[in-house]
C-alpha cells in the first residue's frame, strides 16, 4: 500500500531561509503520524491538518531541533477551544524529561496531560493504525533511533540524526525511499566524528543499502544545497532529491 511523506521541516541544527527544522508527516489512508517535531515544523503541519487530528507523534531523540515544537503543541492541545485534547507520543529517552523541564515554571501543568507517552528505544517495534515502525540504533551523541516504516509492501527508511554505520544500512535495506540526513558538505574528515553525515556519505549508504530513491534532509540551514545534491549524486546512481518544506513524496 502506498503512503505519503510530507516534509514539514528539512533544516539541520538550526532553521534556514524559509525552512523549519526536522519534521515529517506520514499519511496512510486515514492515519496521520508526525515524525520528529523540530523548530517551526508545527507551523507547516497546520498548513495540512490540525494538531488534534494526529494519530501519533514519534520523536527520534532529545535534541531540540527534533522535538522543541512539542512545547507549543502542548499549549494548543491543553487550551483547545473544544476542551483539552490528547495525542499519542512515542519518544526516545530524555525527550519528555527535557520538555517537562521547560514547562516547570507552569507548576499546574504536566506534559502527560495532553500526550499519552510511550517510551521507545532501538530494537522496538510498534504500529500506528497500519503504519509499522521498526527502530534501529543510530550513531549520535545522545540516544537516537533510525526508523524503518512500512505500510504493507511500501518501505520508508528514516536516518534521523546519524553518523552512518551498519545499523543504518540494515534500516534502509531495499527501501523504496530513504530519507537521510546530509548535514554537511565536503569530506567526512572535515567535520566532527560520530555526529552527522555529509551528502556524499548519504549517497554511499544509499548505494550500500540498495534503496530505490534518496531524499536528502537535515541540511545545515546555511549550506549550499545544490552542492549537497551534486555530491550525493556522485556516490548514488539512483534518483536523488532535496527535501523541501511542504512538498510531498509517495512511498510505493
Amino acid at each position: 500500500m502506498a503512503f505519503e511523506l510530507t516534509v514539514l521541516g528539512s533544516s539541520g541544527s538550526h532553521t534556514g531561509p524559509g525552512r523549519a527544522c526536522s519534521g515529517y508527516l506520514l499519511s496512510a489512508g486515514g492515519t496521520r503520524v508526525m515524525l520528529d517535531c523540530g523548530n517551526g515544523s508545527t507551523a507547516n503541519l497546520q498548513r495540512h491538518m490540525a494538531f488534534e487530528d494526529l494519530d501519533a507523534v514519534v520523536v527520534s531523540h532529545r535534541h531540540v531541533d527534533h522535538c522543541i515544537d512539542l512545547v507549543g503543541m502542548f499549549y494548543l492541545l491543553k487550551f483547545h477551544e473544544d476542551g483539552p485534547r490528547q495525542v499519542d507520543l512515542y519518544a526516545t529517552p530524555g525527550v519528555v524529561d527535557l520538555l517537562t523541564g521547560l514547562l516547570s515554571g507552569d507548576s499546574a501543568m504536566q506534559f502527560p496531560e495532553v500526550f499519552r507517552v510511550h517510551d521507545i528505544d532501538a530494537g522496538d517495534r510498534f504500529s500506528v493504525d497500519g503504519l509499522d515502525f521498526e527502530l534501529f540504533p543510530s550513531v549520535h551523541p545522545v540516544p537516537t533511533v533510525s526508523a524503518r516504516i512500512t505500510a504493507e509492501d511500501a518501505v520508508l527508511a528514516y536516518s534521523a540524526d546519524s553518523a552512518g554505520g551498519g545499523d543504518l544500512v540494515d534500516c534502509a535495506h531495499g527501501a523504496d525511499l530513504f530519507l537521510c540526513e546530509a548535514t554537511w558538505n565536503g569530506e567526512p574528515e572535515d567535520w566532527p566524528e560520530g555526529v552527522h553525515l555529509t551528502a556524499s556519505e548519504a549517497g554511499r549508504l544509499a548505494t550500500e543499502a540498495g534503496v530505490d530513491r534518496l531524499l536528502l534532509t537535515h541540511l545545515l540551514g546555511s549550506l549550499d544545497r545544490d552542492r549537497s545534491l551534486d555530491e550525493a549524486r556522485r556516490t548514488f546512481a539512483g534518483e536523488v532529491s532535496l527535501a523541501d518544506d511542504n512538498l510531498t513524496w509517495t512511498v510505493a
